[in-house]
This record gives C-alpha cells, sequence and structure tokens, in this order.
C-alpha cells in the first residue's frame, strides 16, 4: 500500500507541465505555485483523501488562484499570500480544496490546506 501511495504521489508531482507552470489537465486556472510546492500540495491532498475517503488515487487536478476579497480578514493576506481553490477526482467525486500560500520566515513558503464539504442536496 505504502509502495502504491508513494507512485501515485510520484505520477502526480510528474505530470507534463505547460510554460505557465500548471499541469495540461488544469482547465481551471494557473497555480501559482512552483513545481515543488504543487508536489507538497498535491501529498497533503492526498493524505487527506486516503484519512477521510479511503481513497489514494487523485486525478484531474485543476487550481485557480482566489480573487483578494475572499476571506478578506484572513492573515494570509497580511503576511503577503494569497488563496487558491485546488480540485480533484477521488475515486470518481470531485473534491474541493482551499489552500492559502504565504512566504515563509525561514525561507520559501508556508501554506495551509482546507478540505471542503459537499454541499446536501435537497
Amino acid at each position: 500500500m505504502r509502495r502504491l501511495l508513494v507512485f501515485t504521489i510520484l505520477l502526480v508531482a510528474a505530470a507534463p507541465v505547460d510554460k505557465a507552470g500548471v499541469t495540461r489537465g488544469d482547465r481551471a486556472g494557473p497555480s501559482r505555485a512552483d513545481r515543488r510546492l504543487r508536489a507538497d500540495v498535491l501529498k497533503g491532498m492526498q493524505r487527506y483523501s486516503v484519512a477521510a475517503y479511503r481513497c489514494a488515487r487523485l486525478d484531474r487536478v485543476q487550481a485557480q488562484s482566489l480573487p483578494t476579497r475572499f476571506r478578506t480578514g484572513a492573515p494570509v493576506y497580511r503576511r503577503g499570500g494569497h488563496w487558491e481553490e485546488w480540485s480533484a477526482r477521488a475515486c470518481g467525486q470531485r473534491r474541493t480544496f482551499l489552500v492559502a500560500m504565504w512566504p515563509s520566515r525561514r525561507g520559501g513558503i508556508d501554506f495551509t490546506i482546507e478540505p471542503q464539504r459537499l454541499p446536501k442536496r435537497r
């Protein structure tokens, strides 16, 4: 199981990249994350998917930057960061995550990943 998880992460991290630095399957818009940060975010999304849904396979990953008016009071903006919405298909269902990214005081980028619940159907 662990080898399958590592293999899946490597496949996602090695996805073809276009000039804008996003995966070719990314239709929602570009992420500001570089290749290494994208791999770390995908790893976090996958860990959550395994724990919550028992699903290690993520595909059709999409990312888009959110406007600055999104959560205007969040400390992410005061730290020079921004929010993005990432989504992926996990075992046949679309899962959405909010990702906040900001410059780290130690160098590099700090980030958080917030899974979003599916709206209830009426």
